[in-house]
């Protein structure tokens, strides 16, 4: 068995000469350019997949290799995988020269060898080097262009991967810092055999709203840091992946709750003692933050440009109304500069930084004796942060718009908070504790909506028109303000769910 540790990027063919000359800098010990020819195995019910392993024969210069690769993990774009690799003749995968250690109890090697079909293939020409770091250690670099066939259909590869072959581990950043330099790269945490499957099936990355973070009760504070900020960059560049994939602006609102959610996890470690001075990857993140700033200004605008403007239908002058709305959307920035923003350096540099960071920290974290710790910090952490926002919503007697703007960032810092401990607790508590909050954010999303017509109104020249514009965004404040006033009272009388007896 060998452990693959490598870092991947996707890439732009039209930089190669780039990246050549970035390679040239470097200690060249071999080079080869081959012809790499791959077919990936699967049964029809995809028991390979169920077990969390890939199948794939290789053949290069006429020599064929079979691979078995089990359940690894990926963070931001290193790839962990135990892989098992046995040569053989021809094209067909025979399992049983495999060691039969690597099988699952109860599995029918020969039954599961009848059932292998071809699946996809990824056919791709790769130039390596084998490169010698100033410290000695060996590292692999792969630049791959090819396709992915699957189902009559086809995707282009366009890879850099840098395996470590020998040495420290620690200098695969060095050179992944270097790399994430050259233009349009980014790293890439979907491998070759999962675009295959996503391609076999006419899969595509969709949508998904951010859910609880795998914590444990028995989990130190160190091993809850790692999960929850695992758990933001692994939703971050899915929806990278989902947007630039498909172009679903949807995807940038969840890629900017995952800018939300590191960023209050940094606040809550923080207080816990954690720090994180000196580390790059913390102002790329607030770089990051003010880059995706304008999401939320977007959102108003579609929101209020939906079915055919039904939520502003009834004011005057609608299809000026609507054309001054598209005018100031089409202000923000295009889809031009969001994949610029994505294929960037600075990006590229982060994704690699808090990638470095989070597996310094699994080397360094010493498992803490107190395993109530994490719970303790939890229930602090939430109780402080709902007992303080109740607080500054409870200490006027009706509602404002001041007031509840005012407190938006703390609301949804709470509800970052409930996202990070909530699978501590009982699932369907925590949701229904959040219900009447959503109820109120989404209130206060609807205010701004209000406010974009009130910035309309302020242009409209005809002062009659300008009247009935400004009468109909104070009867919808007002009525809004009711509705969010009724969710507010349920809001804090609802029990704190992490605190109940049980608990």
């Amino acid at each position: 068995m060998e452990t693959e540790i490598e870092i991947k990027f996707f890439f732009n063919a039209h930089f190669a000469d780039e990246l050549l000359h970035k390679i040239s800098q470097y200690t060249v010990i071999s080079h080869k350019n081959q012809m790499l020819y791959n077919v990936y195995f699967e049964t029809p019910t995809r028991a390979l997949r169920a077990m969390d392993m890939g199948l794939r024969v290789r053949r290069i210069d006429g020599q064929s290799t079979q691979t078995i690769k089990t359940s690894g993990r990926v963070i931001g774009g290193l790839h962990q995988r135990p892989e098992y690799n046995e040569p053989i003749e021809g094209l067909d995968p025979q399992l049983a020269l495999f060691n039969n250690k690597i099988w699952p109890d109860n599995c029918d090697i020969e039954q599961l060898q009848t059932q292998l079909s071809p699946l996809f293939s990824t056919d791709f020409r790769r130039l390596h080097w084998l490169l010698e770091m100033p410290d000695g250690t060996l590292i692999e670099v792969a630049y791959d262009c090819g396709k992915i066939t699957a189902a009559q259909q086809e995707e282009d590869i366009c890879e850099i991967e840098l395996e470590l072959v020998k040495g420290d581990e620690a200098q695969l950043f060095v050179l992944g810092k270097d790399i994430a330099s050259l233009p349009q790269v980014r790293l890439g945490n979907v491998s070759k055999a999962q675009r295959g499957y996503m391609l076999n099936e006419g899969a595509s990355f969709a949508v998904k709203p951010i859910d609880f973070s795998d914590l444990q009760p028995e989990m130190d504070l160190k091993e809850a840091l790692s999960v929850n900020f695992q758990h933001g960059l692994k939703h971050l560049q899915y929806h990278e992946n989902c947007y630039l994939e498909g172009g679903d602006f949807n995807a940038l609102v969840e890629l900017q709750k995952s800018i939300m959610f590191l960023h209050q996890n940094i606040h809550l470690f923080h207080d816990a003692g954690t720090s994180f001075k000196g580390y790059s990857w913390v102002e790329d993140l607030q770089w990051l933050a003010r880059s995706f700033s304008w999401v939320d200004e977007r959102l108003v605008f579609q929101k209020l440009l939906e079915n055919k403007a039904y939520y502003i239908r009834k004011l005057p002058k609608l299809k000026q109304l609507q054309k001054n709305l598209r005018l100031a959307e089409q202000a923000l920035p295009s889809e031009e500069d969001i994949f610029n923003m994505l294929h960037s350096s600075r990006y590229c540099h982060f994704v690699l930084g808090l990638t470095e960071w989070l597996i310094k920290l699994e080397k360094t974290a010493q498992k803490e004796h107190d395993s109530n710790s994490l719970l303790a910090f939890s229930d602090k952490a939430l109780t402080e942060g709902w007992s303080k926002l109740k607080a500054e919503l409870s200490a006027e007697p009706l509602l404002t718009i001041e007031n509840l703007l005012q407190h938006q960032g703390l609301l949804a810092a709470n509800l970052m908070i409930g996202f990070s401990f909530g699978n501590l607790f009982d699932a369907q508590r925590s949701v229904e504790y959040c219900y009447p909050w959503l109820d109120i954010y989404q209130g206060m999303q609807e205010l701004s909506m209000l406010d974009a017509i009130y910035e309309q109104a302020l242009e409209e020249e005809d002062i009659e028109i300008r009247n009935e514009y400004f009468k109909w965004v104070k009867r919808k404040q007002y009525s809004l303000l009711s509705a969010i006033e009724q969710s507010k009272q349920y809001a804090v009388a609802n029990e704190m769910y992490w605190l109940a007896p049980e608990h």
